[in-house]
This record gives structure tokens, C-alpha cells and sequence, in this order.
């Protein structure tokens, strides 16, 4: 069982690292996309990212979906073979017909998605990289499957790393355009591709099961719903917003929500490590006050990172580097969307602590209906709340329907596998975090950085003067203080 739970931390941590890490390349790119386009430019970049993000999974009807949970179960490696070949061939096929669909109306596609049939070019350029990705996915499965995760990593950071030069390439040295952004994307997803071939084709052959395919897509399908409207939760306030308030708006949005990823990737860190090890220890003595607890100090890593993150955010996009700051000027205004869009992931954060539920009671077919409902609620929110806050409306929208998801969940795990939460010390905390961030707020402008920085430390000493931890965390805390004054 050691040996077990020593591999699964391995794998967890080292997928963990490469996921933060891919997330990280739009934090790379930001100096070169904010000081190279303005305002309209990156709006349209936006929205064709949005675009990329749902049809990628269309493209694949699910299929990846239910690869890895047959090709685990299948008994011998003739099994496995046939499963891979199956869903690789199928996949292929579903990205060849898309892709020559968007190859073709690639004008009417633009004119509908961009409101300019001009940028048909950007549309034909996403057909490929569609098309690469889809068949990627299903090859990053398969080392998953394999346990390969140092392998899977190095492929995903290599996909980073010729992303990030190829946009510099692009955009700095040949002079294109917001073309450049999607070029470089392709080759990046092509470049990967021929990567990975030895990979599949090591398991890959002319074998394909009309009976595997039903499992696939009658097992797959059924996750779309669920999965699309994940997504939509990330990226539909973009194509709303060019609607409502046109592109030059969209592209501010979009840069001051990549700095709100900062939680985001700091959540990711925790969901990596969370599924297994609720799953591990759900059974034994205690299981549900551990949970609660994980929640308070969750949520309590949370809110130092989004005090960080808030108090600085505006000497962040203002930071020099080779000449260029990290956003263009044209974009330091984007920063007011960033606490509305962390706070929205510190609702994601619980509503991964709540999933738990679903899990021990094997009842998933809830989740399409939470997601939904978080979806719904976004979409209804942008519309009403874009004409009167422009793109506030936007952000307010976010954190409306991840706050939605996270309670409707909440209400759902309660009922499959209910936990006492500790929900004295989550207002505490909440109600010290809101005046921290309200007097900074009072007093920004004539604060200096260091003194807007130390203001966070303020956060776990105001915790620790109201009575927030109980005996045995001072305890450990005085330990801590020792521990580093003695190392002193």
C-alpha cells in the first residue's frame, strides 16, 4: 500500500507541475501580445481562443472521454491495442471532417464568430490546430494510462516552450499580425504531434471494432454536456462581451482575466492532489472532520493569495522587463476585473471540495446539472449585466455562476455524503479578509508597494488576535516561529 500511494504522489505531483506549467505559457506571453496589439487586435485573438476552447472538445465527440477507462480495463494487450486503434482512427476521422468544414466556410464561420468575414484566415489556421489537438489529447491519454507522467510532462512543456519562442519569433522579429498568435499555435500543435507519433505508434494499427466505437461514443457522448459547459463557465463571457461591447472592451477583459488565473493555477495545484486522496482516506476514522478542516485551510490559502495578488496586482502589469512592462500601458486599466475573477476560483476551490460526494456515492450524473447550472447562470448574468457594468458585468458574471455551480453542488454533496463544515471560522476569515482588502482599497493610492505587500501579513496576524485558530494550531504556529528563529 506504501509503494502504491508513493506512486500515486508522484504522478499526481509531476501532472500537477506540467498542467501549471502549460496554463503558464498565456502568463509568458503576455508582455509580447500586450505591448504588440492593441486593445481590438487582442479582443479578436480572444474570442477565437474561446472559439478553440469549446470545439475541441466537439471535435472529439467524447471519445477521450471513455478511451482511458476502457483501454485500463481491457485484459491483455490486444485489448488495449484494438481500443487505442479504434479511438485513435475515430478521432482522426471526426478531425478531418470538421477541419475541411472550417477550411471551407471559413468566411461565413469568421462572419459569424468575429462579425468580419475578413479574418477567414484565422479560421482556417484553427482548423488545424483543432485538428492536432483532438488527436494529441488522445495520445496524452494513453502515456496517462501507461503511468508515463515524466514522459507526459516533458511533451507538455516542450509544447510550452516552442509555443512561447515561435510567438516571439512571429510577433517581434517577422512583424505578422494577431495571425502570428494562431501560426505559431499550429506549428507548436503539429510539432507536438510528430513528437508524440513514436508513442502511438507503438500501440497503433489497422484493427478497428464496430462494438468498441458504440462503448466509446455511448459512454462518451453523455460527458459533453458536463464538459462543454465547464468550459463555457472560462470562456463565454469573451464572445458575449464582443457582442455586447465590441473588441477593443473584449481585449482589455481578456488580459486583466489571465492575471485573475493566478488562482486558478494555484487551485489547479490542490485538484491534482485532492481526488486521490479524499478517495484514500473517505473510509476511514475522522474522514469527514479532515474534510471540513481541508476546506477552512483551503479557503484560508485562498484568501492570502488573492490579498497578494489585489494589493500588487497594479505594480505587477507595470513591471519592466527588456525594455517592454509586463501589459502594455494601453491595458494597466484591466487590472479592476482581477479580484472578481479570483474570487470566482476561490468558488471553484470549494466546489472541488464538495465533489466528494459524487464520487464515494458513485452519482455523476449530477454534475451535468450542476455545471449546467453554473453555466446558465453565467450566460443570464453577462447579458443582463454587460449593457449597464460593460466589462465588469463580465467579471461580476464569473464569480455569479461559480458561486452558483459551488452551491448547487453543495447542496447535492450534503445529501449524498454530508459533511460538518466549519462554517463559524469560514465567515471569520471571510469577514478579516473583506476588511483587509477594504482598507487597502481606502488607501492604495498613497501606499507604497512594500507597505500594500506587508499589508497581507496583516491577514493571519488579524486571524490570529481574534481568536480564528484554536489551541493546537498556536501551538504549532509558536513552533513554527521557534523552528525559524533558532534556523535564524
Amino acid at each position: 500500500m506504501l509503494e502504491s500511494l508513493k506512486r500515486l504522489t508522484k504522478h499526481s505531483i509531476v501532472y500537477g507541475v506540467s498542467h501549471i506549467a502549460t496554463r503558464s505559457v498565456g502568463f509568458l506571453l503576455l508582455p509580447i501580445h500586450t505591448n504588440a496589439f492593441s486593445r481590438g487586435q487582442y479582443g479578436i485573438a480572444a474570442v477565437v481562443f474561446t472559439f478553440l476552447a469549446i470545439a475541441v472538445d466537439v471535435y472529439s465527440l467524447g471519445v477521450p472521454s471513455a478511451f482511458l477507462r476502457q483501454y485500463l480495463m481491457s485484459e491483455d494487450d490486444a485489448g488495449r491495442r484494438r481500443v487505442f486503434s479504434t479511438s485513435f482512427w475515430t478521432v482522426v476521422a471526426l478531425a478531418v471532417g470538421f477541419t475541411l468544414f472550417l477550411e471551407i466556410g471559413a468566411r461565413p464561420v469568421a462572419q459569424w464568430l468575429l462579425q468580419d468575414a475578413q479574418h477567414a484566415q484565422l479560421i482556417r489556421i484553427s482548423g488545424g490546430i483543432l485538428f492536432f489537438d483532438s488527436v494529441n489529447v488522445l495520445t496524452f491519454l494513453l502515456l496517462r494510462a501507461e503511468e508515463r507522467s515524466v514522459l507526459f510532462a516533458l511533451f507538455q512543456l516542450a509544447n510550452v516552450l516552442v509555443t512561447f519562442v515561435l510567438n516571439a519569433l512571429l510577433i517581434l522579429k517577422v512583424g505578422m499580425g494577431v495571425e502570428g498568435i494562431f501560426l505559431a499555435n499550429l506549428l507548436a500543435s503539429g510539432a507536438t504531434f510528430l513528437f508524440l507519433l513514436p508513442v502511438s505508434l507503438r500501440k497503433l494499427s489497422f484493427c478497428f471494432s464496430g462494438e468498441t466505437l458504440r462503448f466509446l461514443l455511448r459512454f462518451g457522448l453523455p460527458y459533453l454536456p458536463s464538459t462543454i459547459a465547464v468550459v463555457l463557465m472560462d470562456v463565454i463571457d469573451r464572445i458575449i462581451l464582443q457582442r455586447l461591447a465590441g473588441n477593443e472592451v473584449t481585449g482589455l477583459y481578456s488580459a486583466g482575466y489571465k492575471l485573475g488565473m493566478f488562482m486558478a493555477l494555484f487551485v489547479a495545484a490542490f485538484r491534482f492532489a485532492w481526488h486521490p486522496f479524499f478517495l484514500s482516506e473517505v473510509k476511514k476514522e475522522g474522514a469527514k472532520e479532515l474534510f471540513a478542516r481541508v476546506l477552512t485551510y483551503l479557503l484560508l490559502a485562498c484568501l492570502f493569495v488573492f490579498l497578494l495578488i489585489c494589493f500588487i496586482v497594479d505594480d505587477i502589469v507595470r513591471f519592466r522587463i527588456f525594455g517592454f512592462t509586463l501589459f502594455g500601458p494601453q491595458y494597466w486599466d484591466s487590472t479592476v476585473v482581477v479580484p472578481w475573477v479570483m474570487l470566482a476560483y476561490i468558488f471553484y476551490a470549494a466546489y472541488l471540495n464538495f465533489v466528494i460526494g459524487i464520487y464515494t456515492e458513485a452519482r455523476s450524473e449530477y454534475l451535468p446539472l450542476v455545471t449546467g447550472i453554473g453555466a446558465a447562470v453565467n450566460i443570464a448574468a453577462n447579458f443582463l449585466l454587460i449593457p449597464r457594468f460593460g466589462m465588469m458585468g463580465s467579471a461580476y458574471a464569473t464569480t455569479l455562476g461559480y458561486a452558483a455551480m459551488a452551491l448547487s453542488l453543495f447542496v447535492v454533496g450534503q445529501k449524498l455524503y454530508p459533511v460538518r463544515y466549519e462554517y463559524l471560522r469560514l465567515v471569520h476569515m471571510g469577514i478579516a479578509a473583506a476588511i483587509l482588502y477594504g482598507l487597502e482599497r481606502h488607501f492604495h493610492a498613497g501606499l507604497p508597494f512594500w507597505a500594500r505587500a506587508g499589508m497581507t501579513l496583516a491577514f493571519p496576524f488579524l486571524l490570529y488576535i481574534t481568536g480564528f485558530f484554536d489551541r493546537n494550531e498556536r501551538e504549532g504556529i509558536r513552533r513554527l516561529f521557534r523552528r525559524l528563529a533558532w534556523q535564524a
